[in-house]
């Protein structure tokens, strides 16, 4: 069988006062490097778009970005430091994310897709760590973001620990907001030393797993966060064998 089509959400920023829609390198290669065929998906309005995307691809995997998602979708008002939100893009991975978890599609969601899938699912989220968990260390790290930036606790009987293989590992960080209460339908597999949520993965057969750090710009020095996507890769195959026997 062909390697599995990965989708991959794009940012949606403007550059040079144009408004684009781009991805970082390090998503395309970590996806390509564990076997899969990358596919940007750029957020539209259009249904039939969304629904042509999802029925081409055999996993999804929801990228970050340098925006915050509106509280107004686990029932909160804004907070002064909440930063820029970009609706146009939130919306369009809820419809995503809406029509993978109908089909059982594999869901990969890294730093800010992380959080979406909690909030999906009826978790919330710390719109500013800083200001709102007490005791917490820092999550925005100043050195270049291919470095481990402070040590997480997997904890025992997870998919992520059997990914990983070990109870610990050193992670970078480069968000404000983070997961503050875990979505009913899903377990915590790994917290930061101050207790903030690091992983999550759903509670059942289906492979939904979303990462607060960037495990894309760590393969190449640490081979353990390439598992990730081995095993979101064998995931997405198995789905896009069981996709071409209907």
């Amino acid at each position: 069988m062909n390697n599995p089509l990965i989708g991959i959400t794009c940012d949606y920023e403007e550059i040079n006062g144009q408004p684009s829609f781009f991805i970082k390198k390090s998503y395309v290669a970590a996806v390509e490097d564990a076997g899969g065929i990358p596919l940007l998906l750029c957020p539209t309005r259009s249904e039939a778009a969304i629904s042509r995307f999802i029925s081409l691809i055999d996993g999804l995997l929801i990228s970050g970005g340098g925006f915050d998602i509106d509280p107004k979708f686990y029932g909160e008002k804004p907070h002064p430091k909440l930063g820029k939100t970009i609706p146009e893009r939130t919306d369009f991975e809820f419809e995503l994310l809406k029509s993978a978890v109908k089909k059982k599609m594999p869901v990969l969601g890294i730093c800010g897709g992380h959080q979406l899938i909690n909030v999906y699912f009826g978790g919330t989220l710390y719109q500013d760590i800083q200001s709102q968990h007490k005791g917490a260390v820092n999550h925005k790290q100043s050195i270049p973001s291919d470095k481990p930036h402070h040590g997480i606790k997997i904890y025992p009987s997870t998919r992520l620990s059997n990914i990983i293989g070990a109870d610990s590992i050193m992670v970078n960080s480069t968000h404000h907001q983070s997961i503050k209460k875990a979505a009913d339908r899903f377990k915590t597999s790994a917290v930061a030393e101050d207790g903030i949520i690091e992983a999550i993965e759903y509670n059942g057969k289906a492979f939904i797993m979303g990462v607060q750090w960037h495990p894309e710009n760590l393969c190449h020095n640490e081979p353990r966060f390439k598992k990730i996507f081995i095993e979101f890769m064998a995931e997405s195959k198995k789905f896009g064998l069981r996709k071409s026997r209907i």
